[in-house]
């Protein structure tokens, strides 16, 4: 491991439970989304390969739960996202955008069905307190909003001994558990929800649980997962994983200027079910046609294309990088926006970089795929 670094300490900046841990562990630490999070433990290749071939733990509990409950949440909330909530299934699990008038992303989340009439909401970070507005201006008081931010937290495990890892520190058999499920039980002798949800590509699940909890459930995973090969992950590998998974970052490749047509998540959006908060933006959009989509690209020549290098088609910039790293086989890869007659996977762009234009193609996302 190497040795342990931090930022300067700061006051708007907040730490998780588990912070010590990370230090001893020889993290290096830096700022996200107003907190100090571990950016890597040994290194984000060491710690990609990990979650790609065995197992690789994540404190995500930085992500904002709110828990909505009362009579009519369901049918209120089929107004305010795109997804179907109202036929969802209790115990399920659905990714879906939130959004404006526009159709612009407000965010983009994964709700879960706890109950009838009660909903768990896990948002992005630095989206919390905007989410609770918006909430509140559009639902009745009818439907209470709890802001669990500062009891729950969220562990990742995410690989393809993930499942048989749960199983160890539980009584529970989680291999016939689905995919976008949500389940209770014990684990570490702790009380724990498992969802069967990750941002990686990769098999595995994430546990909510109370605060207090998250540092004895984090050592009971470590520990059982050392003959597993299990490593801590950062949030460089937590990156680059789910762009090789082809996955949007919000406030990088989703923001709200963005409607979910161009971010390729048509498949997010439920259209049977009737009236929802953007429809009629989208349904305009649909009928004008597109002036950009997400597409993701291939380099062909040296060099690792990052947020805001231009893109190029012959002498025009046509759009900008909003993802790219370079992968442990050696490809830069990357994601941007651009005309649609271009985002047709095999066409020839150029990444600019360092004042030098390099040679990429488009490809069909995701650029990774694991096998069932």
């Amino acid at each position: 491991m190497s040795s342990s670094h931090s930022v300067l300490p700061s006051e708007s900046l907040k730490r998780t439970v588990l912070y010590s841990r990370h230090v001893q562990l020889g993290a290096r630490i830096g700022p996200f989304a107003g907190w100090e999070l571990p950016l890597y433990y040994s290194s984000i290749l060491q710690e990609h390969q990990a979650v790609r071939t065995a197992v690789g733990l994540f404190d995500v509990s930085h992500l904002g739960h709110l828990e909505l409950h009362g009579p009519g949440t369901a049918s209120q909330l089929q107004l305010l996202f795109t997804q179907d909530l109202a036929g969802m299934q209790i115990g399920s699990a659905v990714y879906s955008p939130m959004l404006n008038p526009q159709g612009w992303i407000i965010d983009e989340m994964i709700i879960y069905r706890l109950g009838q009439e009660r909903f768990r909401l896990v948002v992005n970070a630095a989206n919390g307190g905007k989410v609770i507005h918006w909430l509140k201006a559009h639902l009745s008081k009818n439907v209470r909003i709890d802001d669990l931010r500062e009891k729950y937290g969220t562990l990742a495990v995410q690989g393809p001994r993930a499942v048989e890892l749960f199983s160890k520190i539980s009584s529970m058999d989680f291999a016939g558990v689905p995919r976008y499920r949500i389940v209770s039980a014990i684990m570490a002798e702790r009380s724990v929800w498992v969802a069967r949800t990750g941002y990686t590509g990769e098999d595995g699940g994430e546990l909510f649980a109370s605060s207090a909890d998250l540092p004895y459930l984090w050592d009971a995973l470590l520990e059982a997962g050392k003959p597993m090969g299990i490593q801590p992950v950062g949030l460089g590998a937590r990156d680059t994983l789910r762009l090789e998974a082809g996955l949007p970052l919000g406030g990088i490749d989703l923001d709200e200027q963005t409607t979910p047509l161009e971010a390729g998540l048509d498949w997010t959006i439920f259209w049977r079910k009737g009236p929802f908060m953007g429809r009629e933006a989208l349904e305009k959009q649909q009928r004008n046609g597109l002036h950009r989509r997400l597409a993701g690209f291939q380099m062909d020549g040296a060099g690792i294309p990052r947020l805001g290098y231009p893109i190029y088609s012959g002498e025009d910039k046509v759009g900008l990088v909003t993802s790219g790293t370079m992968l442990a086989d050696g490809r830069g890869i990357g994601m941007g926006y651009l005309p649609p007659l271009l985002g047709k996977p095999g066409t020839p762009v150029k990444i600019g970089i360092h004042q030098r234009a390099v040679d990429a193609h488009v490809v069909q996302l995701p650029f990774y795929r694991r096998k069932k």
